[in-house]
Parts: C-alpha cells; structure tokens; sequence
C-alpha cells in the first residue's frame, strides 16, 4: 500500500522520476519519509529497461555526464572505480549495463529500493486538496510531480489501416529477442532515426532481408538534438519567444526528422554495401489491412513484405492519459502550459520529460532535461539550488571521461 500522506507525490520511475527523487533528497534528506512514488512496474527504471532490452540496445546516446544523479561526473568516476568497460565512441557514451548499474548504485545510496509502490494512477484531484487515486490506494500530497512518460505512438495515416489490423505493427511493440531466425522474410521498416537502425541490425542478425524506407536520406548526427540546446545557446532565443506554439514549433523543427549517430549510420551503411539491407527513399501512399496482402504501395511502385516495423516515434501529450488531462486545463498540441519552475498553471503538478519542453525545448525529454528538470522542481519545492553544474561544451573525442 502506498502512504496515504505524503509531502510529494513523484508519479514515475524511469530516470525522470529517479532524478527527481535524487535531487530532493540530497537538497532535503528528511523528505525519505515523506515522498511518495508511484509507478505501474513498482520497480525503478523497470519500463526503461525493458523497451531497451526490446530493442537490443546497448550504449545510450547521450553524454556520460547526463544521468540521474546530481553530481554530473559521478557516472565517470563510477566507470573508473569500478573499471567498468567504455563504449569507446565519440562524446564517450555509456554502455546500457553500466548505466543500469550506475542507477542501481544510486538507488542503493539513497536506500530507494523498496520505495516505489505498485499502482497504476487513475485520478488526480487538485480542487481542495491534491488526491492521487491508484490501483493501489488513495494518497494526499502537497506536491504532485509527473515523471511518467506519456505519449502516443507515431503512426502515418497510410499505415493506419495496417497497424489496426495488425499486419504491421509500431516498433514500440516488436521484442527481438523473442524472434528467432528471420531466414526467408522480408522485414520493411519505416523510419530514419537511431530505433530504425537497431530494428534492422536486429532483422540483419536474424538472417532478414531488409527494406528501410525512409522520407529523405539518412542524416548523421550524434544526438538527437544539437548541443546548443542544452544551454544559453540556442535556449536564450527560445525563452524569449513568448508564444507558446512559437516554441512548440522551434522546439519541433530542432528535432527535425529521425536521425542516427555515426557509428549507428555507419553500420547501415555496411549492411547496404553487403546487400542485406536495401535502402527506398520514398513516400507510402497505402498499406494493406488484410493478412493475407502484405504489399505497400509506395511512390515508385508496390513493395511485397512478410513484417512491417514502424519506427516512426511517439508524440508527448498530455491527453494520452485520462488522469492527468482531466487536471491539465491549459495544453497547447498536448503541452501543458507551465512556469519556469515546471509547474502547471492553477495547480500544484510539476511536469517533468517531454512533457516540460515549454520551458525545457527540444531536449526535456533527454537525461539532460530530467537532470534539468530535478534541479528546477528541487529548488521550487525545498529552497535548495543545486544547479552547480555549469553547462559544460562537449566537443568530439572530448577528454571529460573518455578512453584513451
């Protein structure tokens, strides 16, 4: 059963949630009693995980200083006390294991292992009082932060008709590692960007042949936002804008399509060059909804497929989840309007991940923004400030915890 009386409510346990819960308790240790935190899985980072593990995914994109913890070299020093291995790529990202690892010492430090209750949130009521309803009880809270990832799944209106009938399905759902051998099959998959690249890796594998279709050639970047976004550089501009769906749409165009890093491109590229993938820059006019016609129409001509896998994304919105639009009165395209602090207009909710992209931009949604985020919302709810953590520049083959 989760505490019925709680200071803060923290609805999530991915790494937005862990951060959060981090930061609040190195500003204010005393709050261990008094935080409640919710998630479905009653686990940390359990959801995270598991759509890793889905994917195969074995190094993050995102810098080594970009993690839940306050201290932004602590997953660093990690690494070297306990002589853990390096990806070994450019900006020195974190193999998957050891970032689990590094989040399950942390976890331990702050002795969270058991902190997380199981429950699913049905209904928020911030009228008189803030009243989270679960699946596994009711809770009251001063303080509400939302750090659970809510989302849509990206399906282009052509493929629609195949997802429903289940003729093709959103990427979101394929399991690799419940697929045995692929020999004979013909996988399509549509999309660009770093997920695209490891369902095909995962079809290659499995001995597919592979059709990726994309809307314009692959594009090379080694994150998915320009680094500019994570400080003054490019933000200074966007705070000024003081329209909100001016900054939807900034934040929007800086993302841009899919996108792969380099080491990623260049793994397609090989797979290209060997004949096992065949990479179709081209539109999808339709799709079929029977089981039986697995052929897409495409602009040059039909393409006879045995899976079709989307990797076409997901879009935060804030009416993805019945509990929270019905306390979120002010959204534009799904984001909620929020102050510099995070927090809701009118209510004592916190926003935290891609939903926080009005005040955050492109990269809320990134380890960057839950880092961002948990010193933003810690310094609002206990007077502490821990943003000590200047924005460090971050240049190719960077030395800030890189091998050598």
């Amino acid at each position: 059963m989760p505490p019925t009386d709680a200071d803060i409510c923290v609805i999530g346990a991915g790494p937005h949630g862990l951060a959060i819960v981090a930061h609040l308790l190195t500003a204010k240790p005393a709050l261990r009693e008094r935080l409640a935190i919710v998630d479905p899985t009653g686990c940390w980072m359990r959801t995270w995980h598991d759509q890793f593990a889905r994917l195969e995914i074995g190094v993050l994109r995102s810098p080594i200083v970009h993690h839940p913890d306050v201290d932004p070299g602590a997953l660093a020093r990690y690494v070297d006390d306990h002589r853990k291995q390096r990806s070994n790529l450019p900006y020195d990202p974190p193999l998957v294991d050891v970032f689990t690892s590094f989040c399950s010492e942390v976890i331990e430090r702050f002795e969270l292992g058991d902190a997380v209750t199981t429950g699913r949130v049905t209904e928020l009521t911030t009228d008189e009082a803030n009243t989270i309803t679960t699946t596994a009880g009711t809770i009251q809270a001063r303080h509400i932060v939302w750090a659970a990832n809510t989302a849509t799944p990206i399906i282009p209106w052509a493929l629609r008709p195949a997802v429903d009938s289940g003729v093709a399905q959103h990427g979101l759902s394929v399991d690799l590692p419940s697929i045995g051998s692929l020999d004979g099959e013909h996988v399509v998959i549509v999309g660009g960007g770093l997920t695209a690249g490891h369902l095909a890796m995962g079809a290659v594998e499995r001995r597919a042949r592979v059709t990726l279709i994309t809307r314009r050639p692959i594009v090379e970047r080694d994150f998915d936002v320009e680094p500019g976004w994570l400080g003054p550089r490019h933000l200074a501009g966007f705070w000024r804008a003081g329209d909100p769906q001016r900054r939807i749409d900034t934040a929007r165009a800086a993302r841009g399509g899919g996108t792969m890093p380099r080491w990623m491109r260049r793994q397609i590229l090989d797979q290209i060059r060997a004949g096992r993938i065949a990479h179709c820059i081209d539109r999808i006019d339709t799709a079929p909804c029977d089981a039986e016609e697995r052929t897409l129409q495409l602009g040059d001509g039909p393409l006879a497929f045995d899976r079709c896998w989307l990797a076409t994304g997901t879009r935060p919105d804030v009416r993805a989840d019945h509990a929270l639009r019905t306390v979120i009165d002010d959204h534009i395209d799904g984001f909620p309007l929020i102050d510099p602090n995070l927090r809701v207009r009118g209510r004592d909710v916190y926003m935290t991940g891609r939903l926080a992209l009005m005040e955050l931009g492109p990269a809320a949604g990134n380890l960057w923004g839950a880092r961002t985020a948990a010193r933003r919302i810690t310094r609002a709810l206990t007077d502490v400030d821990l943003d000590t953590d200047s924005v460090t520049t971050i240049r190719p083959n960077s030395t800030i915890g890189a091998a050598k």
